[in-house]
């Protein structure tokens, strides 16, 4: 497979081979051995990403208090999730495919009803998680919205909103070709290599640290406006996912909300979906929040956003919280030719597409993802009105085998609930 259902690298430092992570229960991160340096490493990673705020800057994003939580009811029909699935001509055990892909939470939910909730390795309903490039979609779908309310022009070039990236690879790139990855970037992740467009992005917001004498760009923006296109290759013609392409995303929608991304997302998710905690962002030295990359919330508050967008974008009080223009939109999918001809044409992605920073599964339930490396999911099914949500603490970024596991274990899931 050329491409992985995950290949949305921004977080990793180094290549590294399957491990058995220490627990981190009952730990603090001195035990853990834990520190800014060391972050991502699979050793630790059962711990740092329940913790990121210990190590990195932040910025938090509120709920609007107990009075505006909305319960997420528990179904009395519950799904066994010690169920079996199909998988290349194999039965496999739902729970130890978890096990085994280091599931930190897991959460499913049936008609905004919890039919299946487990947690992992010490994690509750109250902890945060770091999401990695699920965040990309809540990103998107309020881009999405603000298209549908005028604000933004998918046909108008970056530059006309951003100026300060007249000289770089955006200038000339529309905001539908940078929202749906379409647009020609020179952004190698290439995770071998320490001059990666990667790495850099990674340092600003101190994800990886800065070696001595270090003279690249301090914050996302800086980074962002050095960006140069990859050859001649015209925008628009094939889909290649860039992290960096996200964080182009927030800016847009920070210039025309005229306030920070995180307050963005604060005023127009967090606070009117009945989220049960605050949640947080990761941000840079100006106090940029990563928007491709940095949010942490719970299991549950991650489920409430799928549920939203498999109710057509109202909450679980019928409260409108999305254009609809937008959600339908996002859940016709994106373009599968120009998918397949970025390269992610094979095994589980055969046939897929990306639109408005989701991947689309492209099948009969209009069923589409938010991913994340190192294992996090929320996977939307409006057809049979399904949220799975995973978080994890994989021991490397991306695993193809792990990937096509998740994916037949969600089918079978589809299919169960449409029996009890």
């Amino acid at each position: 497979m050329k491409k992985s259902l995950i290949a949305v690298a921004l977080l990793t430092t180094l290549s590294v081979g399957m491990v058995e992570a220490a627990s981190s229960i009952g730990k603090i991160r001195v035990e853990m051995g834990a520190n800014a340096s060391n972050i991502l490493h699979p050793d630790v990673n059962r711990y740092t990403y329940k913790h990121l705020s210990e190590f990195v800057n932040t910025k938090q994003i509120d709920n609007g208090g107990y009075k505006q939580v909305i319960e997420l009811p528990k179904s009395y029909k519950q799904l066994d999730l010690n169920m079996t699935f199909e998988h290349k001509g194999e039965r496999l055990n739902l729970l130890d495919t978890l096990n085994k892909h280091r599931a930190d939470a897991f959460v499913v939910l049936k008609n905004g009803e919890i039919v299946a909730e487990q947690y992992f390795d010490g994690q509750s309903e109250r902890t945060h998680h770091q999401m990695m490039s699920v965040t990309k979609s809540f990103t998107g779908i309020i881009a999405a919205t603000l298209v549908a309310e005028g604000k933004l022009n998918r046909d108008a070039l970056v530059k006309t909103y951003i100026p300060e990236l007249a000289q770089s690879a955006f200038s000339d790139a529309t905001v539908g070709e940078v929202l749906d990855m379409t647009n020609n970037l020179k952004y190698s992740e290439a995770y071998e290599d320490p001059n990666a467009e990667v790495f850099k992005h990674a340092k600003t917001v101190g994800l990886t640290p800065k070696e001595p004498g270090y003279a690249g760009p301090q914050t996302i923006h800086e980074f962002l406006a050095e960006l140069e296109k990859d050859g001649e290759r015209d925008h628009g013609q094939e889909f290649h996912y860039l992290t960096a392409n996200t964080d182009v995303v927030a800016w847009l929608i920070s210039t025309v909300e005229n306030k920070p991304f995180s307050e963005v997302l604060q005023e127009r998710i967090w606070t009117k979906l009945g989220m049960e905690r605050g949640a947080y962002i990761m941000s840079d030295p100006a106090s940029v929040g990563l928007a491709s990359g940095g949010l942490n919330g719970t299991a549950r508050d991650m489920a409430r956003f799928g549920q939203m967008l498999a109710d057509g974008g109202k909450n679980l009080k019928g409260e409108r919280v999305i254009h609809p223009r937008a959600v339908m939109e996002t859940v016709k999918g994106g373009d599968p030719e120009k998918f397949a001809k970025g390269g992610y044409s094979e095994g589980a992605l055969a046939g897929w597409s990306y639109k408005n920073q989701f991947w689309h599964t492209m099948n009969d339930n209009q069923a589409f993802t938010a991913l994340g490396i190192f294992g996090q999911w929320i996977y939307v099914d409006p057809t049979e009105n399904v949220v799975v949500v995973r978080q994890a603490s994989s021991e490397k970024s991306v695993v193809d085998a792990y990937d096509h596991e998740m994916v037949s274990a969600i089918n079978e899931i589809v299919k169960q609930l449409k029996m009890i």
